[in-house]
C-alpha cells in the first residue's frame, strides 16, 4: 500500500502543479513547457532512485545526490501547496468580480517558489544535522529510591543508509557516550541497506557505552534488509535485542540496590510477516509475553518500535515506560495529523497514557532518505532521567 501511495503522490502533485500553478500564468508555451518538465524532474525523486540508484527508497546514490533530490521534491511539493491555496483565493476573487492580474500572478509564483526552495533547504538541513540532546524527566510517586535518577539515552530510527554514513553515526555514537548514562535503548529502524552493504557504517554502535548496557528492539525497517544477519552483527557488537522470541530471557532485569529494572521488547509485526508468521505480534496481550519470569515489583520499561499502548496492553502489563519510535515526530505540520490518527495518536514526546504510566515516543535520531525533511520536528538523542516525587 505505502509503495503504491508513494507512487502515485507525486502523479498527482504534478497534475495540481500544472493546474493551480502553471497554466493561470499563460506563460509562452516553450515557457510552460520547460516549467513543467522541471516540476516534473522534482516530482520525480523515487523514479530517479528506482532506475539510477537501485532502489525508489534506499537508492545506492551518493548523500549529496539523496539529498538534492530531497531538496528539490520537498520545495516542489510545498510549491504545489501554496500555489494551490493562492489559485484557491484567486477563485474567490474571480467569483467577488476582483480578478488577479496575470503579472501579479507571475511575480507572485516565483515568490511562492523561492519561499518553498528555502523552507525546503531549512527542511533538509534539519533532516540530515546530527541531532542534538534533548532533557527528559518523568517523575513517579512509586519510583524506588535507588532508581530516582536513573537515566536512559532514547535513540530511535537511525536509518544508517547511503546517505547516513559511518561519520554521522558516529557522531551520534559521540554525543550519546558524552552523557555517560545508565542505559541506552535504541527503539528500531537501526539500518536501511544489507549487512554486506551497511556494515562498515553501523559499525560505531559498538563503541556506544552505558553502565547497564545497549538494548533495542526491531523495527519494520529490519524486515526489509535480512534481519537474521543483522542480529547476528548487533549481538556481535554488544547491543542486545530484545523480544519475546529472542533467546534472551523473556524479561531481562537489572538490580539497583533494593531494586529492579525488568527489561522487555517486542518484535515489529513487519519481521513477523517475513518470517511466515499468520497472526499479528502486537496484540492486546504482546506486552504480558515480554515480562514472563520477572520480579512483580519490579521497575518495567518496554521497547516497543510502534507507539502502541492499547493495542498491545501495555497498562494492563504494569508497564511503567514504554519507549518507541516509528513516527518521525511527524516530520512536518498537517503530516503529522496523519501520522496520529495512525499511531493511537502519538506523534513525538512524553504522554501518559494511563495514570503513572509513561510512552516516551522519539522523533527520530536518523532520518529515513526516501523523505529526509524535517519542518519544526529537529531530530533528537533523548536524555530521559527518572524522578521519585
Amino acid at each position: 500500500m505505502w509503495w503504491l501511495v508513494f507512487q502515485a503522490l507525486p502523479v498527482i502533485a504534478w497534475c495540481v502543479a500544472v493546474m493551480a500553478a502553471v497554466r493561470p500564468l499563460k506563460l509562452p508555451r516553450i515557457t510552460s513547457l520547460l516549467v513543467s518538465l522541471a516540476l516534473t524532474a522534482a516530482f520525480g525523486k523515487f523514479a530517479f532512485f528506482a532506475i539510477f540508484g537501485g532502489n525508489a527508497f534506499n537508492p545506492d546514490l551518493p548523500p549529496f545526490a539523496i539529498w538534492s533530490c530531497g531538496w528539490a521534491y520537498g520545495a516542489a511539493m510545498l510549491f504545489t501547496g501554496l500555489a494551490t491555496v493562492a489559485a484557491f483565493a484567486d477563485g474567490v476573487l474571480s467569483f467577488a468580480r476582483r480578478p488577479v492580474a496575470v503579472r501579479t500572478k507571475r511575480i507572485r509564483a516565483v515568490a511562492l517558489m523561492a519561499v518553498a526552495a528555502l523552507v525546503s533547504l531549512w527542511g533538509m538541513y534539519e533532516g540530515v544535522r546530527v541531532p542534538s540532546v534533548k532533557r527528559v524527566e518523568i517523575a513517579y510517586h512509586d519510583l524506588p529510591q535507588a532508581l530516582d535518577g536513573y537515566r536512559i539515552a532514547h535513540l530511535s530510527d537511525l536509518h544508517c543508509s547511503s546517505s547516513t554514513r559511518r561519520r554521522h553515526i558516529e557522531s551520534i555514537v559521540e554525543r550519546t557516550n558524552a552523557l555517560g548514562v545508565d542505559l541506552v535503548a535504541i527503539t528500531g529502524d537501526f539500518v536501511d541497506g544489507t549487512p554486506g552493504e551497511r556494515m562498515h557504517d553501523l559499525e560505531p554502535l559498538a563503541r556506544l557505552k552505558a553502565k547497564d548496557g545497549v538494548w533495542g528492539c526491531t523495527g519494520n525497517h529490519e524486515a526489509y534488509w535480512n534481519w537474521l544477519g543483522w542480529a547476528d552483527l548487533l549481538r556481535q557488537w554488544d547491543v542486545r535485542v530484545l523480544s519475546e522470541l529472542t533467546s534472551y530471557q523473556k524479561g531481562s532485569v537489572i538490580r539497583r540496590g533494593d531494586a529492579s529494572i525488568a527489561l522487555g521488547g517486542l518484535y515489529d509485526p513487519a519481521i513477523w510477516r517475513t518470517q511466515g508468521g499468520d497472526e499479528p505480534l502486537l496484540s492486546a496481550r504482546s506486552a504480558f509475553s515480554a515480562f514472563q519470569n520477572v520480579p512483580p515489583d519490579a521497575f518495567r520499561i518496554l521497547l516497543c518500535h510502534r507507539p502502541f499502548t492499547e493495542a498491545i496492553g501495555s497498562a494492563e502489563a504494569n508497564v511503567k515506560l514504554q519507549l518507541s519510535g516509528h513516527t518521525h515526530g511527524g516530520a512536518m505540520p498537517l503530516l503529522s495529523w496523519l501520522v496520529a490518527h495512525v499511531n493511537e495518536g502519538h506523534v513525538r514526546g512524553l504522554y501518559e497514557f494511563a495514570p503513572g504510566r509513561f510512552l516516551h515516543v522519539s522523533p527520530g535520531t536518523g532520518q529515513w532518505a526516501g523523505f529526509p525533511l524535517r519542518l519544526f520536528c529537529p531530530s533528537e538523542i533523548t536524555e530521559i532521567v527518572l524522578r521519585r516525587k
